[in-house]
């Protein structure tokens, strides 16, 4: 009876086990038949380097834009509010740490106060991040970008399933001179660019129409330019469609 019983005890522990093994591969299954996530990447040009707008049916454009629209779903966050990490340090540039933070900082805060929502809620200062690796940070950096003419780059990750983005991240190019355009029209205005590119953050994308060309999500700037510092009624319409009033 005690060989039986030992016996039966045994078959029990194995089941159990098996039953564990099973659980762990669902598991890792489920998660390997997640989808995986997927990237778009703005470039955000230089007047210079413009290219000439195709002919286009006459329409009044909206000057606002989405990453994308499935139905009646936008890509956009579904968590909030989202946290950032600021690497101050430009490799060519010295720039005061305060400065670059603000800038940043002032940005975001212009998106938060468009609507009811908070978006972004505050940042986090990191040297070590960078551009382009998915990470969950919302890293906003500065480094060199290889093709010429381009002033800054935001690559936005999203869960095609739930339409969430997930991630975003900035890189500010290194060929420009950057500073504060409102004292040295000479410099690339930071906050300026900021705000442009954490529209593409929020869910935005460029408009490139040249009647759009004082709206915040104007794809194009230049030297000196401090206009999409503050957004136009076409930013707001786009911002608030998201996130509401």
């Amino acid at each position: 009876m005690k060989k039986l019983g030992l016996g039966i005890l045994i078959g029990i522990v194995v089941l159990a086990l098996s039953g564990v093994a099973v659980a762990i591969s669902n598991q890792g299954a489920d998660k390997a038949k997640a989808p995986d996530l997927e990237k778009i990447e703005f470039i955000h040009w230089k007047k210079d380097f413009a290219k000439p707008e195709a002919a286009k049916a006459p329409k009044t454009p909206t000057c606002y834009a989405f990453l994308g629209k499935y139905g009646k779903t936008y890509l956009k966050w579904t968590t909030l509010p989202v946290k950032y990490v600021i690497n101050p340090v430009n490799p060519v540039q010295t720039l005061d740490e305060t400065f670059v933070t603000s800038a940043v900082g002032t940005s975001a805060e212009t998106w938060d106060a468009a609507t009811g929502q908070e978006i972004m809620n505050g940042y986090t200062v990191d040297n070590t991040v960078v551009y382009g690796v998915q990470d969950y940070k919302n890293a906003i950096t500065f480094g060199n970008y290889p093709t010429a003419g381009v002033i800054a780059v935001t690559a936005v990750w999203y869960n095609p399933a739930t339409k969430a983005i997930v991630e975003f991240d900035v890189m500010f190019d290194t060929d420009w001179t950057w500073g504060d355009a409102a004292l040295d029209s000479a410099k690339m205005d930071l906050q300026n660019i900021a705000t442009h590119e954490l529209g593409h953050g929020v869910g935005l994308a460029d408009v490139y129409d040249s009647v759009c060309s004082l709206v915040t999500m104007y794809g194009y700037s230049d030297y000196g330019e401090i206009i999409k510092r503050t957004l136009e009624q076409p930013d707001i319409t786009g911002l608030q469609t998201l996130y509401g009033k």
